[in-house]
């Protein structure tokens, strides 16, 4: 995910080097070359002084079962990271560990740039339990090329005065978020919801409630799948927030979440939002009145919750790195459950352990909950093709269907225009 970090973590550097290690030896394996003088890791983004203290932690933890080696830390902005990992697999400078976003992984198991570590992974105790859906995005073919770090979900952001005086449950259902979203429009005489055209991710959660899929891969080919019936309805009804329900503003057409919605639920101009766990110090900041939000998972058509993208970073070991073993045992410290949950917290992201996410720290939060339990309800990704960043960001295929069919266009149409992109920009 490309996203930047908080700088929230140098008050936690004392927890971090506190932490119990969970390497073993520092013996190298066969065929590995034994504990390295440096190991080299790669993290994205441009790095803060925060971040750094709290990887000096990490460091510390590492060297008490490798003193001998130097952990050297290379920040590399997002913008640069596909031209360095070209370098890398082209022979050039790599790593020995690498933060990788989630959904480039799959591009880099199919071109052999990522080391297969399925039997470390499997004899990490702490692997076990490491969310499923996360860690099905980090293997192909029976195998593990990388595991999941942090990540993050979206949610419906409400306010939770409004409901309580009006006497709203919870939506549990598409009905119920409609009736929710009108009540607080008749009444509070603002917006009921947002339903802005241009956020995929969000959209993709109604689109898999229903059982429908953005595409599927048949053969060798990626082919759109927005026109089937069950991706058309879900379509049907995000769009019929704004076109037929009109519980949602026209003005959000043709922008995301924070370019309007974000702004105008911290100012108490909007009933209901869908956005990220991210989103809680950018909305303090517009005004804090966070006692009175509250958060839930999005609703499946007639119950249950939705599917949920879930954005985040992944860590892996170069395929030419030559010391697999001391690699791995740097990644059970950077990420074991400690650790993971301090980093989590520190940026408002989710560990990606089932266990933490089902723990009392999650349950008894009223904001953080619902992404919990849409992490644990179920992980989807997008399609893992090179054309996905061509359909989503250049092309925006999916926001301008949405946008078409919220302006008057047929659904149909706009659904087969889609899947006729999808079947060009897929297959490069």
């Amino acid at each position: 995910m490309k996203t930047s970090r908080l700088a929230a973590l140098a008050a936690l550097a004392l927890v971090v080097t506190g932490c119990g290690s969970s390497t073993g030896s520092t013996d190298g394996a066969a065929g590995d070359g034994g504990p390295p003088p440096i190991l080299t890791v790669w993290q994205m983004g441009p790095g803060s002084p925060e971040q750094t203290t709290f990887l000096d932690g990490v460091e510390a933890e590492f060297r008490k079962n490798y003193p001998n080696t130097d952990v050297v830390i290379k920040y590399v902005p997002w913008s640069q990271a596909a031209t360095a990992f070209q370098k890398a697999a082209a022979g050039g400078e790599g790593p020995d560990v690498t933060e990788i976003g989630n959904t480039d992984v799959q591009s880099h198991i199919e071109q052999g740039n990522l080391a297969d570590i399925s039997a470390e992974v499997n004899a990490w105790p702490e692997g076990k339990d490491l969310n499923k859906g996360a860690l099905a995005n980090d293997q192909a073919n029976g195998k593990t090329y990388a595991v999941p770090w942090y990540g993050g979900v979206r949610a419906v952001w409400y306010r939770k005065d409004w409901f309580a005086e009006l006497n709203i449950a919870v939506p549990k259902s598409w009905p119920e978020l409609v009736a929710a979203a009108r009540k607080i429009q008749d009444t509070k005489k603002v917006p009921g919801i947002a339903a802005p055209s241009d956020q995929t991710n969000a959209i993709l959660s109604f689109v898999w409630a229903n059982g429908g899929d953005i595409a599927a891969k048949e053969g060798n080919k990626w082919v759109g799948k927005l026109a089937d019936p069950k991706a058309r309805q879900a379509l049907e009804f995000y769009t019929g927030l704004v076109r037929t329900e009109r519980v949602a503003p026209d003005k959000y057409v043709g922008k995301n979440e924070l370019q309007g919605p974000q702004q105008d639920f911290a100012l108490g101009q909007l009933g209901m939002y869908i956005d990220g766990s991210w989103a809680l110090p950018e909305l303090k900041q517009i005004k804090d009145d966070s006692a009175n939000w509250g958060t839930f998972p999005v609703p499946g058509p007639t119950g249950g919750t939705a599917p949920v993208f879930s954005g985040g970073s992944d860590l892996a070991i170069w395929q030419t790195t030559k010391s697999k073993k001391a690699s791995f045992d740097y990644i059970t410290v950077l990420n074991n459950k400690r650790n993971a949950q301090v980093f989590a917290d520190s940026q408002k992201f989710l560990p990606q352990f089932t266990d933490l996410l089902r723990g009392s720290r999650y349950a008894s939060d009223p904001l953080m909950s619902a992404f919990a339990t849409a992490a644990n309800a179920g992980v989807r990704f997008t399609p893992t093709s090179k054309g996905w960043a061509d359909y989503e960001q250049s092309k925006k295929v999916l926001p301008n269907a949405v946008k078409e069919v919220m302006q008057g266009a047929s659904v149909e149409t706009a659904c087969k225009q889609a899947d006729q992109q999808a079947g060009q920009l897929l297959n490069p």
